[in-house]
């Protein structure tokens, strides 16, 4: 087993409370990925709806486009819109008092990609179907490849779940969606973003990084030359949008870049995304 901090009832709460939030956000906004929709004005909306809500954005949303697999945000001068044929990734996370649950989901503007859409869906409900306390981390990859298989799909390998920590998103371990050798477990205490992508046959399975970067990690603690608006984030990744003439460009050029990531033969790629607490014996999917 892998030794995790137990959590308080209180705690565990926080983050049920969280989960209802996303869940009742991503079953809104799943509607508004529609053709002429610009991206920009998505992500501003879904992020207040989350302030709205009573509680704050965990990272800028990231909406993935066909071939884009992650990390991507939309700028200031964003003026793209939802097209005919997208394939859209639409991946945010939220907090409340800096207990975070993370989810995505996958919206295809054209039939042609449904099929995969629906397969990362299956693979997601496997895994938390099937997943208890003390199973082994390498189960969740054989649960998402065997309905990979199943669908003449590709696991995109190099693109994890990942344990999350009060105000650290991604907090050390990480979950990989294909077959491994990872003999630790799952235990009390974790809480978890299963979270496959999957693309087709004829792509190559994996992500790379572009040049192109919109996601930024603030800082974790101050020093002379942090601007002091960056503090109010905790650590947590931001973009330029959320801070605006606040801080330089030049500084949030100096601070941890997250590329957005790409599939290496730039085939459409699809995500799901959901949160798992596992916590006195139960393991409870916080957002789906």
């Amino acid at each position: 087993m892998i030794p995790a901090k137990n959590l308080t009832d209180q705690e565990a709460s926080q983050y049920i409370e969280a989960g209802k939030i996303a869940k009742r956000i991503r079953s809104d906004f799943r509607g508004d990925v529609e053709e002429g929709r610009k991206l920009l004005r998505f992500a501003e909306d879904l992020e207040g709806e989350i302030l709205a809500q009573g509680a704050k954005p965990a990272f800028p949303c990231n909406i993935g486009i066909n071939e884009v697999g992650a990390h991507y945000t939309p700028t200031p001068s964003d003026a793209s819109e939802f097209s005919s044929g997208d394939l859209v990734k639409v991946d945010f996370g939220l907090h409340l008092d800096g207990y975070i649950v993370d989810t995505a989901f996958t919206v295809a503007l054209s039939s042609a990609d449904q099929k995969l859409v629906d397969a990362v869906a299956q693979s997601l409900e496997a895994v938390v179907s099937n997943l208890r306390v003390g199973d082994k981390i390498s189960q969740v990859g054989r649960l998402v490849n065997a309905v990979s298989q199943r669908h003449g799909f590709k696991v995109i390998e190099n693109l994890q779940g990942h344990e999350i920590r009060r105000y650290t998103l991604h907090a050390g371990l990480s979950v990989p969606n294909v077959p491994n050798f990872d003999n630790r477990r799952f235990s009390n205490g974790m809480v978890v973003a299963i979270e496959p992508f999957m693309t087709y046959e004829f792509g190559g399975g994996r992500v790379k990084e572009s040049a192109k970067v919109t996601i930024f990690k603030a800082p974790d603690r101050g020093g002379r030359d942090v601007p002091s608006a960056l503090l109010n984030f905790h650590g947590l990744p931001i973009c330029e949008r959320w801070v605006g003439s606040r801080v330089p460009k030049a500084e949030l050029e100096r601070l941890k870049k997250y590329p957005v990531l790409v599939e290496e033969r730039m085939a459409p790629v699809a995500q799901a995304e959901t949160t798992l607490l596992f916590h006195s014996g139960r393991v409870t999917d916080l957002v789906s």
